[in-house]
């Protein structure tokens, strides 16, 4: 087997640690391992003194420490552990050749450890030793952090002979180095304020190589750790690590500014025991200062839970919360936000610390800024300082004063405040300075809103259930009111009730329709107010017009005077009952203050208000029940019918009056009776059959019997009881209905005449029609033939006699050419009159161009001023039916000329698809019903004749008319 070569640097390696890094990378190349660790005994134990490589992890110094005891090689897995004096080469994923030929140089480690101890040990024994043992004795045990810090830089510049040391803890690590917090130190003229920063290199020597940095003005000027160093301007400088159980705690400072000061490895030895003792006590009191807080935070959440749990109330419970909150973390203000119903707006409910106008013009929303991503996210949002980090503010108001700079906080944390139901609001903390707090802080605040939580979901189930309590006896107690009466002063307590319920200062309750009739309506008819004076019917009115589907808050403009505040809900009854939504009237509250009443006082009022409709309508439902069987017990009594009424067995158990009447003489009483038995014996096996089939059937059975010397038409029905079954175990009585049919069939040959005498009027009426029909043509060939004769003989007469006394004229002179030229002129008068006479009797017109030019003739010999408006698609129409326009208008425009009194008329035709429609308007005297009846009455039988003559055309006539707004003739006919 070859060793390998031993490197001389092992045995030369001036501390421990040295000669364990310089090992662990010769033993990792030479047996091709993973990673390799060097434990060594240091102080009494064994601890790493190198390491390389990666794997490491999977070591707890468990086989180390067995195989340094045991003397000899183990393996455990992928651990392998090689045993050399005091010290052990441990291994991960060695090749177990490498390990053979390296355990062949185990004496001569032994030795070179060994030497390297001696030296060590002869080097700082004394000096190291006494100063360890001073700052020992300096602390005392104590676990005070801040007196273990200040000793530890008092002792360390004071060992070295140096001016200046300071200590300072971690407070941030990362992959860019690390930077304290708080640093304490010694000779220094001012404290430090703010923190210290190593850079990843110096982080990197100091806590993972564990190595004193040594710093020398003339050697290492113009180096980067000399640029980190500028501000403090040493001459000479030490750094060490302070670290504990592997981890990093911070740096110990020491340093000089003398000129010529020199640091040698003596005092790096020294340097570095100190701050390993320092490590120690630092650990312990933080330690102790971590169970410390933990046992005071477990106190404060203890005392603080006891104290949110001591009040059932919600309001009582966020001023407690917010109390506590701002004591526990030191926070210059807090605020308890509550998410709207909305789901997106967030509402200041209580607040400490912060101004009202802050308060009031608030209205966050859900998303943006602290608050808003709380409330999103469910989950702590931390701001330490607003101005770096530039979250933004949850409302517009925040906003502004953000962008002005004028926002007065800077650290801010928002803690989600969750129940059962959901997100209730969020609890945020605002501080003037940045966030003071740290992580343990920070969980500390989410166990605490955790605690709030549970106290605000155990307020608001107890308050839910105190709210539910009283709602329940408020509805009881208005229920059970209007149940045993609605008399004023009822309906005066139900407001009263209804009012206080919802917390407010005045309210009424409104009943529209008749209460005794038990119907509906939309207006006023019964008020009752509670601590309100009546309101007129004006403001009644302008409530009903507020009225919605539901519950609705009202504002100051339609609320009543005084009022800032209110809700109005209507009165609506149970569309399943019956009541079909009727509006049976309204309640209506208010309150002086502006403050809107919110969605648990909407709810509430929504619950009463369908109280007080399910029991009015009840009761007018009885009452209508009682009208309704008085209406048809009246109806019954009334009845032409023979109507009675039998219990299961058969016994008759009521009859009507018409029934006593024609029964009674024949059977007896009939009440009493047996029903089965009042039918003659060849008829009663009907009536038997009719009685099985009203319990069988839904319908009922029908029989014809005979009764004494009456035949009766009867049907009868069961009228089953609640869960009566099909076999009328449970019917509760059978109706029975008859009829006389003797009376029916007088009745029904009465009809039959009666319907034959109507035939016959109809078929003189239609006789009378087509007489008249033919008389109008008649007529109207008579007309037409006097026209023509008096156009043709008449007037051609007048006219050769008109020339003959014109030739005459012309030829005498004197007197008696004047007496000539006189009877000239009234042959002129002579011919005209006749051919005027001719044209009113048939004017050629029609005949020759049609209805449009007849009717504009029509317009021009009217003597009122009369116009002529046509629509539609114009087009000839049959020749009776022009002349049958005609003549309507004609006479239309005499009656205007004659009883109008109009300035003007106007004549409208339109064409249609299926007809023509006339219509002649005035706007003249007009005249109602009364005067037209009248007017016929006296002879005039004007709108008589134009009726009959529309109707002969198959047409209709519309008179619209009324005094003062004139008269319009609508003729409608086809065509």
């Amino acid at each position: 087997m070859t060793l390998p070569p031993f490197p001389p640097e092992l045995s030369a390696a001036p501390t421990v640690r040295a000669f364990g890094a310089a090992l662990a990378s010769f033993a990792c190349q030479s047996v091709r391992a993973h990673g390799v660790q060097v434990w060594a005994v240091v102080g009494g134990s064994l601890a790493v003194v190198g390491e390389e490589g990666r794997g490491l992890g999977l070591s707890d110094g468990t086989l180390a420490a067995r195989s340094l005891a045991a003397g000899g090689v183990l393996e455990e897995g992928m651990l392998v552990c090689l045993p050399f004096g005091a010290g052990v080469l441990e291994f991960v994923g060695a090749d177990p050749e490498g390990v053979e030929r390296l355990s062949g140089l185990a004496p001569l480690l032994t030795l070179a450890l060994e030497g390297v101890q001696a030296r060590e040990v002869r080097r700082g024994r004394g000096r190291v030793a006494e100063t360890v043992e001073q700052l020992v004795r300096r602390l005392g045990g104590s676990l005070d952090l801040a007196e273990v810090l200040t000793a530890t830089a008092e002792s360390a510049a004071l060992a070295l002979g140096f001016g200046r040391a300071f200590v300072g803890l971690f407070s941030e690590v990362g992959a860019q180095g690390a930077r304290t917090g708080e640093v304490f130190t010694h000779g220094f003229d001012s404290a430090f304020t703010g923190g210290i920063d190593v850079g990843p290199v110096s982080f990197g020597r100091l806590m993972e190589r564990g190595e004193v940095i040594l710093y020398e003005r003339g050697r290492d000027a113009g180096t980067p750790l000399a640029q980190g160093l500028a501000e403090l301007d040493p001459e000479v400088a030490l750094i060490a690590p302070l670290s504990a159980r592997g981890r990093p705690l911070g740096v110990l400072y020491v340093d000089s500014r003398s000129p010529g000061a020199r640091a040698g490895e003596d005092d790096t030895w020294l340097v570095l025991a100190l701050a390993e003792q320092a490590s120690l006590a630092i650990d312990n009191a933080r330690l102790y200062g971590i169970e410390t807080r933990k046992r005071e935070a477990a106190e404060a959440l203890r005392e603080a839970g006891a104290a949110l749990a001591s009040s059932l109330h919600l309001r009582d419970t966020l001023s407690r919360l917010l109390e506590r909150a701002t004591a526990l973390f030191g926070a210059d203000a807090a605020g308890v936000y509550e998410l709207q119903p909305d789901g997106r707006t967030l509402t200041i409910r209580s607040a400490l610390g912060l101004s009202s106008e802050y308060v009031l013009r608030v209205r966050a929303k859900v998303g943006p800024g602290v608050t808003g991503r709380a409330a999103q996210r469910r989950e702590m949002v931390v701001a330490r300082d607003l101005t770096d980090q530039h979250l933004g503010g949850s409302s517009r108001y925040t906003r502004q004063l953000l962008a002005q700079g004028q926002y007065p906080y800077r650290g801010v944390i928002g803690l989600p405040l969750g129940t059962r139901a959901g997100v209730f609001g969020v609890l945020t903390l605002y501080w003037q300075a940045p966030l003071p707090l740290d992580a343990d802080d920070l969980a500390l605040a989410e166990v605490f809103a955790a605690q709030a939580s549970l106290a605000i979901e155990n307020a608001r189930l107890y308050e839910e259930e105190l709210r539910r309590e009283r709602e329940a006896a408020v509805l009881l107690g208005v229920g059970r009111l209007l149940a045993e009466d609605q008399s004023d002063r009822a309906l005066s307590e139900a407001a009263r009730l209804a009012t206080l319920a919802l917390n407010a200062g005045r309210g009424l309750i409104a009943l529209t329709g008749d209460a005794a009739s038990g119907e509906a309506g939309r207006e006023v008819t019964r008020c009752a107010t509670f601590n309100l004076h009546p309101p007129g019917p004006a403001e009644l009115a302008s409530l009903m017009a507020q009225l919605g589907r539901g519950p609705r808050p009202l504002t100051r403009r339609h609320a009543l005077p005084v009022a800032g505040s209110a809700l109005i809900v209507p009165l609506r009854g149970d569309p399943g009952a019956g009541g079909a939504g009727d509006l049976l009237g309204f309640l209506y509250a208010d309150d002086p203050g502006t403050e809107a009443p919110g969605d648990r006082a909407l709810q509430l009022a929504r619950s009463v208000a369908d109280q007080m409709a399910l029991t009015l309508t009840r009761e007018r439902l009885l009452s209508a029940l009682a009208r309704e069987e008085a209406r048809y017990r009246q109806l019954a009594e009334g009845a032409h019918d023979l109507i009675l009424s039998a219990d299961p067995g058969g016994t008759v158990t009521y009859a009507n009056p018409a029934a006593t009447r024609l029964l009674e003489p024949h059977s007896g009483p009939l009440v009493g009776a047996p029903l089965l038995d009042l039918a003659t014996p060849a008829t009663r096996p009907a009536l038997h059959a009719a009685w099985d089939a009203a319990f069988a059937h839904p319908a009922g059975g029908r029989a014809e019997i005979e009764v004494g010397p009456y035949r009766l038409e009867v049907r009868l029905s069961a009228v089953r009881a609640s869960g009566g079954g099909p076999d009328g175990t449970a019917a509760h009585s059978v109706l029975t209905v008859a009829r006389d049919l003797s009376e029916l069939q007088t009745l029904a040959a009465e009809i039959q005449r009666r319907g034959r005498a109507l035939e016959a009027a109809t078929s003189r009426q239609s006789e009378l029609r087509s007489y008249l029909a033919l008389f109008t043509q008649a007529q109207e060939e008579e007309r037409r033939r006097i026209s023509r004769e008096l156009h043709d003989d008449t007037a051609q007469v007048l006219i050769a006699t008109s020339r003959r006394v014109a030739r005459l004229a012309r030829e005498l002179d004197g007197d008696h050419k004047g007496r000539v030229d006189d009877i000239l002129a009234d042959l002129q008068q002579a011919i005209e009159s006749v051919r005027r006479f001719a044209r009113n009797l048939r004017p050629s017109v029609l005949d020759d161009l049609g209805l449009l030019p007849a009717l504009e003739w029509l317009a021009g010999q009217a003597h009122t001023d009369t116009r002529l408006e046509v629509s539609g698609p114009e087009r000839r129409l049959t020749p009776a039916l022009e002349l049958t326009v005609f003549r309507l208008v004609q006479e239309a425009l005499t009656n205007v000329d004659k009883h109008a009194g109009a300035h003007s008329a106007a004549i409208r035709v339109a064409y249609g698809p299926g007809g023509v429609r006339v219509a002649v308007t005035d706007d003249g005297q007009g005249f109602t019903p009364g005067q037209a009846l009248a007017r016929a009455q006296g002879g005039h039988l004007g709108l008589i004749g134009l009726r009959e003559r529309v109707a002969l055309a198959g047409g209709l006539l519309d008179v619209e008319s009324e005094p003062g707004r004139g008269t319009t003739l609508t003729f409608t006919l086809p065509g």
